[in-house]
């Protein structure tokens, strides 16, 4: 745990302070903002006065170290005329008598203090600070691998953070775009008439004279042939385009199937992000289905041509939300955002943000 988190490793040297030179008392501090050291582990006190415990450089015994950057110990603490005595009310509260203090250092920095103290008055002997100073450099050793840990993980999660924003912003562009062309494509495949096909009720049946080219019945010339009437000819003229329609509508077909499944394997792809717990994710396709929840809005959209994205930026750019302030709120990419708007402002025929303002409230979008 010491290699992994700074709290556990201060808790370790307070403790292990106390054990290796005999003391009643262990304490360990880090140096903070403002330069000043902070008591925040111990080992065997009794009152909570020296918790958390902000200790300035030069005051009292822990002062003196973290100034002078060197090793330091006192018989008598509440007595000792070497020290300052800031702390004195904690310090007899405890009962400590004795106490020494070495500093936590890394390449001549001070980013710790150490401390073992006892509750009867009496000296150190030079293996007891010897011990204390060793704990003092595994402790810097400790912290410094703990430092680094926490560095790297918050890389890790800015960069899986990014990722996430960014296949975020693909799926939701993806999504938007497929779902219009699928939008697109079904009703293409409903003509004037509402008959699937697209054809009208006479089926097809060419105006007189009409030439649909070269067919069986039809002679080079383009004259009727041999044994063709007009009878005749509409009838090829009618296989023929039965045979062109069905070879559209299977075109059509095809290429509707290929992008609900593009818009399936979109959706997976989404529901497996939020699976694995991105809160960007979360928020992203919240808004999306709740934005647009008005069925009267829905329609005037459609009849717009906008997406649910598109809308959704073009209400804030109404509000005065600058491009960045929108991505911010979206959870989308700068870029995304300036795509989205373009797109809007070409779909209501706006050659600015204002005008693309005006004429979506015109459409009764805002």
């Amino acid at each position: 745990m010491g290699l992994l988190d700074r709290r556990a490793a201060l808790l370790e040297a307070a403790r292990r302070a106390r054990e290796l030179t005999g003391a009643d008392i262990g304490l360990a501090g880090q140096v903070e903002a403002g330069g000043a050291a902070v008591l925040r582990t111990w080992a065997g006190t009794r009152r909570d006065g020296l918790h958390d415990l902000v200790v300035p450089a030069g005051f009292g015994l822990g002062g003196k170290v973290l100034q002078t950057s060197r090793p330091y110990w006192v018989r008598d603490y509440p007595r000792s005329r070497s020290i300052t005595h800031h702390f004195d009310e904690p310090i007899r509260a405890e009962g400590i008598r004795a106490m020494a203090g070495v500093p936590v250092s890394v390449e001549g920095r001070v980013i710790g203090t150490l401390y073992a103290a006892r509750r009867e008055a009496s000296g150190f002997a030079d293996t007891a600070l010897d011990e204390l100073r060793r704990l003092a450099d595994a402790t810097a050793l400790a912290l410094t691998v703990a430092d680094r840990a926490r560095a790297r993980r918050e890389a890790d999660l800015a960069a899986e953070r990014r990722r996430l924003d960014a296949l975020h912003d693909s799926v939701g562009l993806l999504l938007d775009t497929l779902d219009e062309q699928v939008r697109g494509l079904r009703a293409g495949r409903r003509g004037p008439s509402g008959r699937p096909d697209g054809t009208t009720r006479t089926g097809g049946v060419p105006p007189r004279g009409a030439r649909p080219g070269a067919r069986p019945g039809v002679g080079a010339g383009g004259g009727v042939g041999a044994g063709g009437g007009v009878g005749e000819n509409r009838e090829s003229w009618r296989g023929g385009e039965s045979w062109r329609g069905g070879r559209e509508r299977d075109g059509c077909r095809e290429r509707l199937e290929h992008l609900e499944h593009r818009l399936a394997e979109a959706r997976a792809l989404l529901r497996s992000a939020k699976a694995h717990g991105s809160p960007v994710l979360r928020s992203g396709t919240a808004a999306r289905r709740g934005t647009v929840a008005d069925e009267g809005l829905r329609v005037r959209l459609r009849e717009a041509g906008l997406t649910r994205r598109e809308y959704e930026v073009l209400r804030l750019v109404s509000v005065g939300r600058t491009n960045p302030e929108i991505a911010e709120e979206l959870d989308l990419a700068r870029n995304t955002v300036k795509t989205y708007l373009q797109a809007a402002m070409h779909k209501l025929g706006a050659r600015n943000r204002m005008e693309a303002t005006v004429r979506a409230r015109e459409a009764g979008l805002l």
